[in-house]
């Protein structure tokens, strides 16, 4: 996904570090610091927080959702960024005459060093976890993982290059291995406990009484983190022509970062800035930081205020129309599978370029936040006979159901979850089914492979439909209800209603009913045939069945799977 969005990514996240660096040091050059200190502050100011964001955008599941895109591209690109910032340092340190060369020579003498460190543990890192692997004794691979993070950082270190740069090529050189995921696996609980003692040592770092007497660097630093913020929101807002999304990722990003404490210590320790100033940095850091949660809080409720209006043109002339509330790959597929039926519909989305590929393949799309009652209002949605809703995010699906039954008391909303846990609220909320991904994958599955092991039609039928009964219980691991047994002996012995479509090259087509003799062949009843939107009048033996005619059939599910056999084409 973000292959899909990397120029925008570059662009943008070398507008932010670059505007935010040449800002932050203007700023700290009027309050007169040194070029060098003022341009390494720069540096600290531009980094956010990709541990702090990350986790508060998963536990809201917003990661899939925009602005956890958005965001993503952002952090990745202050990342990379701090390696070119961490071999400036020993540069900005001895500021003088030649700073330029300097510079010059530093970054290329740091990117050979980077290029060894990362062949080299490409090239042997894998292999060293496939010895590992092949062993066979589960307790050397954490002792692997282990080996493979701190000797690759000290090699680094050995190099010229830090610690933080070592274990970052470390993951990079890994990321594409087959034994990724266990690395990853083995390690994540040392990661949390990490993180607790960084944030913990940062805290003991910071002494309250040694800014008091910095108030203009206090208020400096307070600046350039607005500043930063509101920045982020007009990059975002430039390249992705969302408010919404602008000021979501704009709260999001607006704290100091973890690894801007690493840079701090080392332009501490040599000198680019004085202790007066690392310690309004930490100050600085640890309150934004602090205030993250909140103000991801407010910016979404000014990005509910400030959410885009309702599109022009309308749609007062749709009535009994679907509405797509969503229009990535679901919302594409229903999209398509509604206009080849002639059904009309107008589908909403939030990201811009979706809604502009949309709209030159001839979709009516249109932008806008569906979770405002005005623009469910402009696509009609008092009118609409059915709703289907399938946007990434948990808490905008919430609202939009919400919002769309409180528009639309009597339209069918049928709306996409995550998970099973969220259908209890969803249906609360107004929606008629929720349909939980992670399960319809599990019944898809199941259901080709019955199919490919040669299962008849019918026996799949009724499994799948008793696994979709009760809110997919039977994966879930619950027993059978009195209730689900009753359903079940129903769905079997019962007899069913089934619309079926006569297939170009089918045995059926061009036969007549007589000859067909499905009542004989299959126990089916054939109740009506549709041609053209028309019911044909009492069909008898002798009518005639054409290609796309629709038959109603009655029967048992053994009947109506050996009656939809002979309308299906034949194999070749």
């Amino acid at each position: 996904r973000l292959r899909r969005i990397l120029p925008r990514m570059l662009a943008s996240g070398a507008l932010q570090v670059a505007g935010t660096v040449a800002a932050t040091a203007l700023a700290f050059r009027v309050l007169a610091l040194p070029w060098s200190a003022a341009l390494f502050t720069g540096f600290l100011v531009s980094l956010s927080s990709t541990a702090i964001v990350f986790k508060l955008y998963d536990e809201e599941g917003e990661l899939d959702a925009p602005q956890g895109l958005a965001a993503a591209g952002i952090l990745l690109f202050q990342d990379l960024a701090m390696v070119p910032m961490m071999l400036l340092v020993p540069v900005l340190a001895s500021a003088g005459g030649g700073a330029a060369g300097a510079a010059a020579v530093a970054l290329v003498a740091g990117a050979a060093a980077l290029a060894a460190v990362l062949v080299l543990a490409r090239a042997v890192l894998p292999r060293l976890l496939a010895l590992v692997a092949r062993a066979g004794t589960p307790e050397l691979f954490p002792l692997a993982a282990l080996v493979v993070a701190f000797g690759t950082a000290l090699g680094a270190a050995r190099l010229g290059l830090s610690l933080p740069i070592g274990a970052f090529l470390a993951g990079l050189a890994l990321s594409g291995s087959l034994y990724a995921h266990q690395v990853f696996a083995e390690l994540l609980p040392l990661r949390d406990a990490f993180v607790a003692i960084f944030f913990t040592s940062i805290g003991m770092l910071f002494e309250p009484a040694a800014i008091a007497g910095e108030p203009a660097l206090l208020a400096g630093m307070v600046g350039a983190v607005l500043f930063k913020g509101l920045l982020i929101t007009a990059i975002v807002g430039l390249f992705w022509r969302s408010t919404r999304l602008a000021v979501l990722t704009g709260f999001g990003l607006a704290q100091i970062g973890e690894f801007s404490f690493v840079l701090a210590r080392q332009g501490g320790a040599a000198g680019v800035i004085s202790q007066g100033l690392e310690q309004v940095f930490l100050g600085a850091a640890i309150v934004t930081m602090a205030a993250t949660p909140f103000l991801m809080r407010l910016g979404r409720r000014l990005a509910l205020l400030g959410a885009a209006a309702p599109g022009a043109g309308g749609a007062p002339e749709l009535r009994d129309h679907v509405l797509v509330i969503g229009y990535g790959i679901t919302g594409q597929a229903v999209a398509r599978v509604l206009r080849e039926t002639g059904v009309p519909f107008v589908a909403v989305d939030l990201v811009t370029d979706v809604v502009e590929a949309g709209r030159r393949e001839g979709m009516p799309v249109r932008f806008g936040d569906a979770s405002r009652r005005a623009v469910l209002e402009d696509m009609g949605a008092e009118r609409a006979r059915a709703a289907v809703v399938a946007v990434g995010d948990p808490a905008a699906t919430r609202r939009i159901v919400s919002c769309l039954r409180q528009t639309n008391a009597s339209a069918r909303i049928l709306v996409r979850a995550r998970r099973v846990g969220e259908i209890a609220e969803l249906e609360r909320l107004g929606a008629d089914e929720a349909i939980p991904s992670e399960f319809e994958t599990s019944i898809e599955l199941f259901v080709r492979l019955l199919t490919h092991l040669g299962v008849p039609r019918h026996v799949v039928r009724v499994q799948e439909s008793l696994i979709r009964l009760d809110h997919y219980q039977a994966l879930r691991g619950v027993g059978a209800t009195p209730d689900l047994l009753v359903q079940a002996r129903k769905l079997i012995v019962g007899g069913i209603l089934e619309t079926a479509q006569v297939m170009k090259g089918s045995l059926a087509a061009g036969k007549t009913l007589g000859e067909l003799d499905l009542r004989r062949r299959t126990g089916a009843t054939v109740l009506s045939v549709v041609r053209n939107e028309q019911p044909l009048p009492t069909p008898d033996g002798p009518t005639r069945l054409e290609a796309e005619d629709l038959v109603v059939l009655y029967g048992p599910h053994e009947a109506i799977d050996r009656a939809l056999g002979m309308l299906e084409p034949e194999e070749t």
